[in-house]
């Protein structure tokens, strides 16, 4: 427990290896190519590593004769209850050369997956064994899914290996279950020490049988056969190792075998999935022999579509006595990737943040609304279909653009929240390669008090409170790009979108559905009118929802012409060819709410589901395409400067989108995360978890259920398992609230609740 950093499991781009085995079985020793090696750039192009089992050890779970939870590691920590995503470091201690879990709780409970090899084993009702040390607690007493397995006593100081087996038979099926370890005695309103625990095993068979626990040390060896060390997973029989991430369809197992100990042994590879039979890959035996490395390569099957959250699952099902197997560099490896192209950097850059309007609304992703400018830069560009906001708070989205930092990481994603200093932006790292830049914004959330004007060579804000269009920000990026059409530019535009407050002439309004409304929406104090519904929302009539609506649709059109006009500029400066345009959105409009265009806290789904359309300078094989893996803002800072030529800093996070649009990053599934003020939300594949003050309340899967409302925790835990762990990684180093808000003067509090916030002065 030495931390929780989520090793990444995303695609990372690798060479391949130079040799192949079969899927039918191993060679016998020493014939055949030798293990796996890194691909000469000459043999082809690049293959992905989707998962390396032995550099993602906090993705992994490991057994012998049943199932160890390991208390002594960062993966134990997403199994254990409270499950909090926010777990206590400070209890990982060390103890002869091991890390312990320090107890401080009278009861802990750690889930765990009983796999379908163990049960087919089973000849027995399960045991529990454990390693503990006693401290203040005098004994220990264990349940499996609420059933008492028994109890042992402790003694202060002294470490021993406890075992206890049921009196009543305990029955365990393939899937999710939970050990629960209560501690007896010791004073229950403290904050000192009842125990320290190394590992739990809950195991098949004769418990009187020494244990030898696979811990990560244990397992993870380099490991030297026929004068060649790999690093690898050694593992005893019945033996497994199992690791969880997204497994694209199209992947291969690739591994060597070797023995230590003298003998032979039988070992099978296996997909394993929440909700389906395993699948065996395949079988081997494995020679006695320990002369040479023995290579093995499988195909990946029963995985449709993309693939899935799944699990990799190797066993050793038979051994010689005293024998052990090595998996050497075991790990799945993707199809080629596409060798990106080479292709011209880009002299400008155009971001356009649209608020307040869903992606499902518009014409490029299927909806009614034609946007005939914005489905032109899609045409001609690059739609990503699956883009996820990491907040719902429209600041903490546009920081993350410009920092490539998550809302979370920055302290913005409560509504009060101030972008902080110290942090390198997109503009200050134009401004450094000598790119001149500007923002534009008419989103008050976004302006100068709340900390985004600084690092720009110009920055214009219109409030609420101007007497101007909403779409003035796109006349004025006009004309700063004419008078700047010989430069290197990027350009910000956050435009209000769907957002209230709305423009909309007396003509307007005269042929606005519904006829002859008199009700409180006004367009330029719409926000406030519907501010003031969210406390009394029987107040908010049909009629009332129906004219927000058609001011929202008004808007949209409006917006979509004031995007047409800042395209004509780059044609006027003779910038067209030469110049990126990103079209995006902040947050989506809250349709399902039941007053609408208010700053949601909330993190479902059909929130987070914005726009996202690049177009390249250059035209290629990739415009007018669909990308339907998950993209998020974090990712644009890193595009905007990859895109014009400069470095991003080792800070930002994300992926380049113009890599993902070639090919050469492979557009594998990669679970997001959104957060609001204390609460979170985590998307993989289908599956979201959600919870609130750093605690899971229900994980939906929505290819089941798209409204997200029934709980599958249950019934997916290898999933749960996969998400619970990233969760861990990217959301436990949240900081700790420092109070950077902002003391907000009387101009900005007006023009906030004229947006239609209610503020306060801090």
């Amino acid at each position: 427990m030495n931390g929780f950093a989520w090793p990444s499991l995303f695609i990372a781009l690798a060479s391949a290896f130079s040799c192949r085995g079969t899927s039918e079985g191993t060679s016998s020793a020493g014939q055949g190519p030798g293990p796996p090696e890194w691909q000469d750039a000459a043999e082809g192009p690049p293959r992905p590593i989707v998962l390396d089992l032995t550099h993602i050890l906090d993705a992994c779970a490991f057994g012998h004769r049943g199932v160890l939870l390991d208390f002594g590691e960062a993966a134990a920590a997403a199994e254990l209850r409270p499950r909090s995503i926010h777990p206590n470091t400070e209890d990982a201690i060390e103890h002869d050369g091991a890390t312990w879990l320090r107890v401080r709780s009278h009861v802990i409970a750690a889930s765990f997956y009983w796999p379908a090899a163990a049960a087919e084993a089973q000849d027995a009702s399960p045991f529990v064994e454990a390693r503990i040390r006693g401290v203040l607690a005098r004994s220990v007493t264990f349940a499996i899914d609420g059933k008492p397995v028994g109890a042992a006593s402790l003694a202060r100081g002294e470490t021993r290996i406890v075992s206890v087996r049921p009196t009543t038979p305990v029955t365990l099926t393939p899937g999710g279950h939970e050990l629960v370890v209560h501690f007896v005695g010791g004073p229950r309103a403290s904050d000192e020490a009842l125990a320290e625990i190394d590992w739990a095993h809950v195991g098949i068979g004769d418990s009187a049988e020494p244990y030898a626990a696979p811990t990560h040390a244990d397992v993870v060896v380099d490991a030297v056969v026929g004068g060649r060390s790999i690093r690898s997973l050694s593992l005893r029989a019945p033996g497994f190792a199992r690791c969880s991430g997204w497994i694209p369809a199209d992947t291969t197992l690739e591994t060597s075998l070797a023995t230590t100990g003298g003998g032979d042994a039988e070992v099978e590879a296996r997909i394993v999935r929440d909700r389906h039979a395993p699948v065996v890959l395949g079988t081997a035996r494995v020679p006695a022999s320990g002369t040479a490395w023995t290579p093995w390569s499988l195909p990946v099957t029963g995985l449709e579509g993309y693939g899935a959250i799944a699990s990799i699952e190797l066993l050793v099902k038979r051994a010689a006595k005293g024998t052990r197997v090595l998996f050497g560099a075991p790990r799945l490896v993707g199809t080629p990737s596409q060798v990106p192209k080479d292709l011209p950097t880009a002299r400008g850059v155009v971001l356009v943040v649209l608020g307040s309007i869903s992606a499902n609304a518009l014409a490029p992703w299927g909806g009614p609304h034609k946007v005939p400018e914005l489905a032109g830069v899609a045409s001609g560009g690059v739609t990503f279909a699956s883009n996820r906001a990491p907040s719902s708070l429209a600041s903490g989205v546009v920081a993350s653009m410009l920092t490539g930092l998550s809302p979370a990481t920055l302290e913005l994603d409560d509504e009060e929240g101030r972008l902080g200093e110290g942090l390198t932006t997109v503009q200050e790292a134009c401004r450094q390669g000598g790119v001149a830049t500007a923002m534009f914004t008419a989103d008050p959330t976004t302006g100068s008090l709340f900390g985004f004007a600084r690092g720009w060579d110009s920055f214009v804000a219109h409030d609420p409170l101007e007497n101007v269009p909403g779409t003035r920000v796109f006349d004025d990026a006009s004309a700063w790009i004419l008078a700047h059409s010989g430069a290197r530019f990027f350009v910000l535009v956050h435009a209000r979108g769907g957002h209230p407050p709305w423009d909309a002439t007396a003509d307007d309004l005269k042929t606005m559905p519904p006829q002859g409304y008199l009700g409180m929406i006004d367009p330029r104090r719409a926000a406030e009118a519907l501010a003031k519904a969210r406390k009394h929302p029987a107040r908010f009539k049909e009629d009332d929802r129906a004219r927000a609506w058609a001011l929202y649709d008004h808007a949209i059109d409006e917006h979509d012409a004031a995007l047409g006009r800042l395209l004509s500029s780059l044609r006027l400066a003779g910038r067209e060819t030469d110049t990126a345009v990103i079209v995006t959105g902040d947050v989506a409009a809250n349709e399902g709410a039941p007053v609408p265009f208010g700053d949601s806290d909330t993190l479902e789904e059909p929130l987070l589901g914005t726009a996202l359309v690049v177009r390249w300078p250059t035209a290629d094989a990739s415009a007018g395409h669909r990308v339907e893996a998950p993209t998020s803002a974090v990712d644009l800072a890193r595009t905007i400067l990859d895109s014009l030529g400069l470095t991003p800093p080792t800070a930002f996070q994300g992926v380049d989108l113009r890599g993902l649009a070639q090919g050469s990053v492979v557009p594998a599934q990669r679970p997001l995360a959104a957060t609001r003020g204390a609460r979170f939300s985590v998307r993989w594949g289908t599956y979201v978890l959600s919870g609130i003050h750093e605690r899971e309340s229900r994980m939906c899967d929505l290819s089941l259920d798209p409204a997200c409302i029934a709980d599958v925790r249950g019934t997916s835990p290898l999933a749960l398992e996969a998400i619970r762990r990233f969760a861990i990684g990217a959301l436990s180093t949240r900081p700790r609230r420092r109070g950077l808000h902002p003391t907000l003067d009387e101009h900005t509090t007006a023009a906030l609740l004229r947006w239609g916030r209610a503020v306060g002065h801090e």
